[in-house]
């Protein structure tokens, strides 16, 4: 018995680079748990990452096809209007005469199984929230022999005679984190893999982080947010213990000489007392055994606060990802983030006393915004001053919510109806306000222009999370910044005497 699992080529959509709700950052270690899990179980496993590589679709048929396995599965990630490449790509594999089981897993396959078993009925089965255990009973009741395994495979969704969908029994959770084993890291074909920097002679490298899942879920309920929904419904925040975070560190430190991390938690702190608490002894135990580290983590504006800051950033922590969504508390409501504005202002002025790199998660368009709710949102930006730099400024002005099969607002507002893109995953709308549609289509193609530049100017490159502290201010960047604010209050000035 032989499993690959394949990364498939994400080419980057240039109209669609600056949004990254497409793929979770907690999603990015799911082939390496899943592979960790197969080894372990002495299931022999290999990791092909064709996007790593920067393989095209073409390449990556080409390599696959070199290669003897029995279960091929894939990390499907949603690539806006290009996805229907990637089933391109898998169906081209069948035709070159892959007999594997192909298996999806996934955000994007969880929600839109249904839709993509019926319209791509060379696919074997999908896989439905947390994969591993589901993934490891498949494989093993594959090398006993078992046929068509996917019929009585908890967590499996399969096609039934290319005409219906049968949804198996949904797997639990898995309540222990600390029992799954590390994931499986891996050299991949470019050199010095597990950090960022540059090559050779200066030419730029992938930037590569190396993350670490301290937890699953969130204990939060935003309407915009599929994490929760992903893992089950009624799902709570798990996390894992601060030792047994603190053993992969030091094994990734010592083995690797990694001395940077990012946490790829949907939110890095658990709820409560008890989430401060922990992440206080997790930077108890960095600085009791002498890590001379840094790390990055994710978390909400109503976690925030000194005494656990404090204990972090001596432990090292340089960069805070802060999901504050927006500056008007008519939008906070609908959103049901459970904060306020003012928690939204405190939470940053505590990171900027800090030190610490700031990045945002912010929405200045959803479906019910008024021109109220948007000269709030603009009001609040300024005043923090967070449009310091053209990219920054660029994304926080005309970002849009996204609506995906999964999240609350998706099933609500819509309910699974109008116009969706490929395989019924991403719902469009219009908005409520047609003042706000005049504003939204301006404020798109001004920030999308400056941000098309930044792109070609990078070489393609996007991080796709821009950070508010750290570009280089030069007149030129100072003077496309203030162009960018100015074109955005004026057009929204215009509209003030339309307002009902």
């Amino acid at each position: 018995m032989r499993v690959i699992l394949l990364e498939h080529p994400r080419p980057l959509d240039p109209e669609r680079f600056q949004d990254v709700v497409n793929a979770p950052l907690s999603a990015c270690l799911t082939t390496g748990y899943i592979a960790s899990v197969l080894h372990a179980n002495k299931i022999q496993v290999e990791i092909v990452d064709a996007n790593l590589y920067g393989w095209s679709a073409e390449k990556t048929i080409t390599e696959l096809c070199k290669k003897s396995f029995d279960l091929l599965g894939v990390h499907t990630v949603y690539l806006w209007d290009n996805t229907k490449s990637v089933f391109d790509m898998l169906l081209r594999l069948r035709e070159h005469g892959i007999k594997a089981h192909i298996n999806l897993y996934g955000f994007y396959p969880t929600f839109a199984y249904e839709r993509i078993l019926l319209e791509y009925p060379f696919i074997d089965s999908v896989t439905i929230g947390e994969p591993e255990l589901t993934f490891l009973e498949l494989a093993q009741k594959m090398t006993a022999g078992l046929k068509n395994p996917q019929y009585n495979t908890d967590g499996l969704a399969c096609s039934f005679n290319n005409a219906s969908v049968v949804k198996n029994k949904p797997r639990q959770r898995i309540v222990d984190l600390d029992g799954l084993p590390f994931p499986l890291r891996y050299i991949p074909l470019t050199p010095n893999p597990l950090h960022k920097g540059r090559g050779k002679g200066g030419g730029k490298k992938k930037g590569i982080h190396t993350y670490i899942l301290g937890s699953r879920g969130c204990y939060g309920n935003c309407t915009f947010c599929y994490i929760n929904p992903f893992y089950g419904d009624n799902s709570l925040w798990r996390g894992r213990s601060p030792e047994n975070i603190l053993e992969e560190i030091c094994q990734l430190h010592e083995r690797h000489k990694i001395n940077y991390f990012y946490f790829a938690d949907a939110n890095f702190f658990g709820p409560d007392k008890y989430g401060k608490e922990r992440a206080r002894r997790l930077a108890e135990l960095i600085i009791r055994n002498g890590l001379k580290i840094g790390f990055g983590i994710e978390c909400r504006a109503n976690d925030v606060e000194e005494k656990t800051f404090s204990a972090l950033v001596n432990a090292g922590l340089k960069q805070v990802f802060l999901g504050i969504e927006s500056g008007s508390q008519t939008s906070l409501n609908r959103f049901k983030k459970g904060v306020s504005v003012e928690v939204n202002k405190r939470a940053i002025q505590t990171i900027r006393r800090f030190g610490i790199e700031l990045s945002l998660g912010f929405i200045m368009f959803e479906p019910y915004s008024t021109i109220a709710d948007i000269r709030a949102n603009f009001e609040f930006l300024k005043e923090m001053n967070l449009l310091t730099t053209p990219s920054a400024t660029a994304h926080l002005l005309h970002h849009k919510e996204t609506l995906f099969q999964g999240t609350p607002d998706y099933t609500q507002i819509f309910n699974g109806q109008g116009n969706h893109a490929p395989t019924g995953y991403e719902a469009t709308y219009t908005f409520k306000d047609e003042r706000v549609t005049m504003l939204f289509n301006l404020a798109t193609h001004i920030c999308q222009k400056a941000l098309t530049q930044m792109w070609n100017a990078e070489c393609g490159v996007w991080s796709g999370k821009t950070s508010l502290n750290s570009a280089i201010r030069n007149p030129q960047s100072v003077f496309e910044n203030q162009s960018l604010i100015d074109s955005f209050e004026s057009a929204l000035g215009g509209l003030r005497d339309l307002e009902k």
